[in-house]
């Protein structure tokens, strides 16, 4: 065959097929895009771009159309009305005024329909839904405002955009060049005045389901009343690529329902009865899609007798007047108009009644059923009846657990004073700087704080930020926040700043302060929680306005000498670094903005910078030994001796004595471990398949609560943690492939706050455990953690000379000297 040839058969397999951008049933069907100048600024134009949907029977469904084109030159967007740019991109460059975009290829969105008045034009906001022109005409067509900048403002001057693209939502379309055309003409409301556009150009895109998607996205089933059988969707008719993540019905977050078929949409056209003058045929869609609903639905149904279809009960329809066997039926509006998620409720359905032509009538060779099924303009796979299956093997992809790291080999290397934390290897806080927008003298900026230390928080008094500036800034004002000096502004007249220091202090606000000086995650009191208890809780952030700095990416300098207290010391920072850009993400996530330039400042936290000595210490306890194994001697170090407070004194009763210093200097009880906190183990019980541990954490310092605190403990059977009993608990598992690592922490309103040292200066809970028989025993202190941190620090142990020791009769379950005493005065009794 030649080359000629194979070209022949090509060209008739792409007209013929339904994967080709034509479509016979709708042979005119396209989306028109048309730009209107409607008049020029000083360095560009204003233009009204309206969307026109003339498929009949295809819709844009949820989330809508993206729209976006390439700029021919360095075009900005300055502003929009009723759609916005899903990227701001990088406008750097300009002061003042900031475009709303200034990507080089802009994608657009349409705005959703609550958006205010003032943002809207006529034919926008609908959340970028468009019906089909077959449906409803008003309804398909989308319109917005655009004034572009940095262009031609003459129709001799302006380039047209190229390469548009047009996502509806999925893919599928194919944009043609945009071509300039006559200008559209407008009438005015009363009728009596026609007014015209400087400029017009039209884009045209039309539709392929092969560009979209290889396979169908729906398939169709048939019944008949007069055969028992049904014939279903033949297998993987949608292909099974997602038969590895669907689901059965009852699990919880599925994707797509198990089936056969995998389809998303199942379309059953049902033979229900054969009248003297009518028959009548049930359709029903079911969705077997668990995350998508479908609004604006419709079905496109191609039988010859549908040119006398008498009554539809619960769709409307349409017939096409093209062809006169086809009709488009569509759900009624607030009734059936939604095909809702795979469910109870993912279905609809309707009875048709068709009258007769004796001359075509059959039930035969399956001359009831369709000859093609579109499902949202997309054709459905059909039933083959010559005999041929169509069934193939589905295969199912697992996904294989990934097992690394070299790292906990590190971890038994480099010593746990070190700011490396083996538990917690990727722990930092990391102070970010955006800058959104210039000034005439500086920038305005925003500071975020993320605590991504997995159980180290910071408590009250919260968080100390300093730095040092390199030249002479100074801090205009402060939302969110405040420095704790102000410093020497005696040189400036009018408006006095903030702060003239050179190396200010902030802290966090209060609670209490008024909502005009507050900004979003600020104002706690700088205290964080970690990132293990609750992220959501482990930022806080404050806007800075700084003034006699650098007003461009070229000539502002950075901060220096970062240094953070949380509350204490501890932590070290680098130097700040100039980042990627923030991208921030609108409420309604389809927009995305643009910091003009973005820095951050990495802080890590060593225990030996903090403090020469522990924190708290550990105590151990077992059912089978009576002796107590208490935390070491002077522990936590014994320089707090001199002046410490013994349970029982007078002194406990004066006023103020649970006040904290400024120093933070602790006051606590006297104790032979001199530790502010003590973390007590007790092995409770032994059951056969499980075991019972109690941890009590108990206060000593009589000047401090702590609040949001954490326990971390590291026991390698923790791996099979079955209950636990008044603690929060989350695994912690850095490494992947080793889990012998849990936090505990309080549960909310009940003990997340440890009292200062007293009576209520305690919290415990108890932890079940399920064995596992090839480890577990009792034997050498096993059943005692191999570390223990608390609020991020790491507790001090017992030696291990010093833990309880099980008695070497214990595991012999040995016959008492009580045993023997009943037995032998049984034995008296009965033979006396």
């Amino acid at each position: 065959m030649s080359m000629n040839s194979y070209t022949i058969v090509f060209l008739l397999f792409v007209l013929c097929s339904g994967a080709a951008a034509y479509d016979a049933l709708d042979p005119k069907g396209n989306i028109t895009i048309k730009w209107d100048l409607i008049s020029w600024t000083p360095d560009g134009y204003v233009a009204v771009v309206t969307m026109n949907n003339f498929q009949m029977y295809r819709p844009i469904t949820r989330p809508g159309w993206t729209l976006g084109w390439t700029w021919a030159k360095n075009e900005v967007i300055w502003a929009m009305m009723g759609a916005q740019a899903t990227n701001q991109g990088d406008c750097s460059k300009f002061r003042g005024n900031i475009p709303h975009s200034c990507e080089q290829k802009p994608a657009i969105v349409d705005l959703m329909p609550n958006t205010p008045y003032n943002q809207q034009i006529a034919n926008c906001c609908t959340g970028g839904v468009m019906a089909s022109m077959g449906k409803d005409p008003s309804a398909a067509l989308s319109a917005f405002q655009i004034s572009v900048g940095s262009a031609g403002n003459t129709n001799t001057t302006v380039k047209l955009p190229k390469n548009f693209t047009l996502v509806a939502p999925g893919g599928g379309y194919t944009c043609g060049p945009a071509k300039i055309i006559r200008p559209t003409r407008f009438i005015t409301p009363d009728g009596r005045r026609m007014t015209q556009a400087m400029m017009t150009w039209r884009v045209v895109c039309t539709y392929s389901q092969f560009l979209a998607s290889p396979k169908p996205t729906c398939c169709v089933s048939l019944s008949s009343f007069h055969n028992a059988s049904i014939t279903p969707c033949p297998s993987c008719s949608c292909g099974c690529r997602n038969s590895s993540n669907c689901v059965t019905k009852g699990v919880k977050k599925p994707v797509l329902q198990c089936t056969k078929h995998m389809c998303p949409v199942n379309v059953h056209w049902h033979v229900k009865s054969n009248y003297n003058k009518y028959w009548s045929v049930k359709l029903t869609i079911t969705n077997f899609n668990y995350r998508f609903n479908y609004t604006q639905w419709t079905l496109v149904v191609q039988h010859p007798n549908l040119n006398k279809a008498t009554q539809v009960s619960s769709f409307l329809y349409k017939p096409n007047l093209s062809t006169n066997d086809t009709a488009l039926f569509y759900g009624r509006k607030s009734y059936n108009d939604v095909l809702m998620q795979a469910g109870p409720k993912g279905n609809v359905h309707s009875d048709l009644t068709l009258q007769k032509d004796r001359k075509t009538l059959a039930l035969k060779k399956g001359w009831a059923f369709p000859r093609r099924v579109y499902f949202n303009g997309n054709p459905c796979k059909r039933i083959s009846f010559n005999g041929k299956d169509y069934s193939q093997q589905c295969q199912f992809l697992f996904p294989l657990a990934k097992l690394s790291f070299f790292t906990v080999v590190l971890s038994s290397v480099l010593p746990h004073a070190d700011a490396f934390d083996p538990l917690d290897p990727f722990g930092n806080i990391t102070i970010k700087w955006d800058v959104m927008s210039w000034t005439p003298d500086g920038y305005v900026a925003v500071v975020t704080m993320n605590n991504f230390q997995m159980y180290r928080h910071i408590m009250s008094p919260g968080w100390t930020l300093g730095w040092n500036w390199p030249k002479k800034e100074v801090i205009w004002s402060i939302v969110g926040s405040q420095t704790t000096e102000q410093g020497d502004c005696s040189k400036f007249k009018g408006n006095v700043p903030h702060c003239c220091k050179r190396d200010p202090v902030l802290v966090d606000l209060l609670p209490g302060v008024p909502y005009n000086q507050q900004f979003s995650n600020c104002c706690k009191g700088g205290v964080l929680a970690s990132w293990g208890e609750d992220p959501s809780e482990s930022v806080s952030s404050f806007q800075i306005s700084v003034g006699l700095a650098g007003t461009s990416n070229k000539t502002v300098k950075l901060p220096k000498n970062f240094t953070l207290l949380g509350p204490g010391p501890g932590y070290t920072c680098g130097p700040a670094k100039i980042v990627p850009s923030t991208v921030f993400l609108t409420a309604d996530h389809r927009r995305k903005t643009q910091a003009l330039m973005t820095w951050n400042v990495t802080c890590t936290y060593s225990q030996f910078l903090s403090s020469k000595y522990p924190s708290c210490c550990v105590s151990f306890s077992t059912f089978y030994n009576d002796t107590i194994t208490p935390c070491p001697s002077c522990a936590c170090g014994c320089n707090h001796k001199h002046n410490c407070i013994m349970g029982d004194s007078e002194k406990l009763k004066r006023k103020g004595i649970n006040t904290p210093r400024k120093d933070n200097e602790p006051l606590l009880q006297c104790t032979h471990h001199m530790c502010p906190i003590r973390v007590h183990w007790h092995v409770k019980l032994n059951y056969k398949d499980y075991w019972r541990v109690k941890i009590a954490i108990t206060n000593f310092n009589y000047r401090q609560n702590h609040t949001h605190w954490t326990l971390v403990a590291q026991h390698p059977n923790l791996n099979n943690v079955t209950q636990v009993f008044s603690f929060d608990y989350k695994p912690l598992v850095p490494y992947q492939s080793i889990n012998d690592t849990g936090m505990f922490y309080g549960m909310k309103f009940y003990n997340d706050l440890l009292m200062e040292a007293g009576p209520s200066g305690n919290v415990q809970s108890e932890v079940l455990m399920q064995k596992d028989k090839n480890t577990f025993t009792l034997k050498s202190g096993w059943g005692f953690p191999r570390r223990v941190y608390f609020n991020g620090d790491e507790c001090k142990l017992p030696p291990p000379d010093s833990y309880p020791i099980l008695p070497n009769s214990a595991e012999k379950r040995p016959f008492s000297f009580s045993n023997t005493a009943i037995c032998t005065i049984l034995m008296i009794f009965l033979t006396w």
